[in-house]
């Protein structure tokens, strides 16, 4: 708006130096060309007849080729600048008129969580709060922002978060929690208003430098979040291995049954379902065993939570089974595969920084690379060069985990590293949701978008919810149970009682991935995946008669 308003000065002001000046210039032409004098006034209303094309009077037409041309020339004029005015003036004005106009009040709600500082960190979070049908509200000072999340349908409130009126409309003490995303603006002034207005308040903040969370910790903030440090977290989580290896002398799963993880397109019809409806693949057979959720693993599949490009599914069943998910997935999958050492990190950054401690604190063997020298880094050079990564033994490597600022220079990396290693897990994370496609494309085999992996960080504090422990790995067990023996396989009833999950049952010689409602016989063993605990509970509910 405020250019619109240097524009349309700069407009007017040089319309009217050139009225005058061609008022002017007509009546010294008339005088001395056409012999015959005209007033200031008389020659005004000339110029503005012709240069609104609306007709000459009396004066027309001229005798002398000088004001001729002058007349010509006006009546040019008056025609460039009503075409300026069309599109630079009216056309603007026209859409102010139409636009939404962004609410500064709302209904009174409450159990909400408020918003301030919108990003694109947050969408994640929004897209939970409209799945479960959670009340939010969105506060935003800049009116073209507010304008903008208004027309996408996001309940947002126009008005200063500092302020009194803003925070009473936005029903600050009725709220859950408070979300502030300082990212990109500073919000130490809003935290102190709100923590003033109501000291009892649940606020979380996040940041992108950590260095700058004391100020909001000053400033009596519950929690301050930092998800850069979360998506590094996350990649290293991603390496390690979730399905622990089988004791010596384990009976485990035999060769009929393949692990394999599944990334939904974008085009399938499961993509921004519910995670809840991807249980809908094992109508072909197979078990969905768990899921990546934007850098948690998780066997529970929520109705909170939806699929998206940083969803992959973990999931049980024949080869033939396999190729029916494959299909309704539309991804071809890849073979789960436990840990492979050594890793290497590309980035030291806070987000390398964080993975690599990760990885060591796992145990690990891991090599960092970093164009900078520092303290972790053991290799320095160009990530994107040849040389850089041989230097970094990527050859014989397992998995390549890239850390980088840059998406743009992660696809490089990607793609040469897969180059030198085809063998070699890539894992990726990128700073951006849309080039979650282009990282895979370049030989990305997981990759965690940062606004995504922080959004679920939101909503896992502020609703207090619990994912699986990376020290509870999930054991794949052949389990007898000898107290099912005549009774109908009732998965859901099974994972109700135990938490186990029934991913197939071994009949002799035979194995059987649909199990539903399948008479169970004496000698007959059921394969199931879950903790230590949870396969203890199964065997003293069913082991026995």
């Amino acid at each position: 708006m405020v250019k619109l308003t240097r524009r349309l000065a700069v407009y007017v002001g040089s319309l009217l130096v050139l009225i005058s000046l061609y008022t002017l210039t007509y009546r010294w032409g008339m005088a001395v060309y056409e012999g015959e004098s005209r007033t200031w006034y008389q020659s005004l209303e000339l110029v503005v007849q012709s240069m609104t094309t609306t007709g000459y009077g009396q004066d027309a037409p001229w005798e002398t080729l000088e004001m001729t041309a002058l007349v010509l020339l006006v009546q040019v004029t008056g025609i460039v600048y009503v075409a300026v005015a069309i599109p630079q003036f009216v056309v603007p004005w026209l859409e102010t008129l139409v636009q939404p106009t962004p609410p500064e009040e709302i209904d009174r709600i409450e159990d909400h969580i408020v918003v301030v500082g919108y990003t694109a960190l947050c969408d994640t979070l929004v897209e939970e709060l409209e799945a479960e049908e959670t009340l939010y509200v969105i506060l935003e000072d800049d009116e073209d922002r507010a304008r903008q999340l208004y027309e996408d349908d996001r309940v947002v409130l126009y008005g200063d978060p500092t302020s009194d009126d803003t925070l009473e409309a936005a029903s600050l003490e009725a709220a859950t929690a408070v979300v502030v995303d300082a990212t990109e603006r500073e919000f130490v002034s809003t935290v102190l208003a709100i923590e003033g207005r109501d000291p009892a308040a649940q606020v979380f903040v996040l940041v992108t430098d950590p260095e700058r969370a004391r100020y909001f910790r000053y400033a009596g903030v519950d929690e301050v979040l930092s998800p850069k440090h979360r998506l590094g977290k996350a990649l290293g989580d991603r390496v390690r291995t979730i399905i622990a290896p089988a004791p010596e002398g384990e009976v485990t799963l035999g060769e009929e049954v393949d692990l394999t993880e599944f990334y939904v397109d974008p085009d399938a019809e499961l993509f921004g379902e519910a995670m809840a409806a991807t249980r809908e693949l094992e109508e072909t057979g197979a078990t969905v065993v768990g899921a990546w959720l934007r850098g948690d693993f998780v066997t529970e599949l929520s109705e909170h939570a939806h699929v998206d490009e940083n969803t992959s599914l973990l999931v049980a069943g024949t080869e033939s089974v396999l190729e029916a998910v494959a299909d309704r997935a539309g991804s071809s999958g890849s073979p789960y595969r436990p840990t492979e050492e050594p890793v290497v990190v590309v980035g030291a950054g806070l987000v390398g920084r964080t993975a690599a401690g990760t990885l060591e604190r796992a145990g690990l063997e891991t090599t960092v690379v970093d164009r900078e020298s520092d303290e972790i880094v053991d290799v320095v050079g160009d990530a994107t060069e040849e040389e850089t990564l041989l230097d970094a033994e990527i050859e014989d490597a397992g998995t390549i985990v890239l850390a980088l600022e840059d998406d743009d220079e992660a696809i490089l990396v990607a793609l040469t590293a897969s180059a030198l290693n085809p063998a070699l897990e890539v894992l990726v994370g990128a700073t951006t949701a849309g080039s979650v496609r282009t990282l895979r494309a370049a030989g990305a085999d997981h990759v965690l978008a940062l606004p995504n992996v922080a959004g679920r960080m939101i909503a896992l504090r502020a609703f207090d919810r619990e994912t699986m422990p990376l020290s509870e790995q999930l054991q794949l067990r052949q389990v007898a149970a000898a107290g099912l023996a005549g009774s109908e396989v009732e998965p859901a009833t099974i994972r109700e009682e135990t938490d186990c999950i029934v991913i197939g049952l071994v009949r002799g010689e035979e194995y059987r991935s649909d199990v539903h409602r399948t008479r169970l016989d004496e000698g007959d063993s059921l394969v199931i995946a879950g903790t230590d605990d949870q396969i203890d509970r199964f065997r003293e509910t069913y082991a026995d008669e």
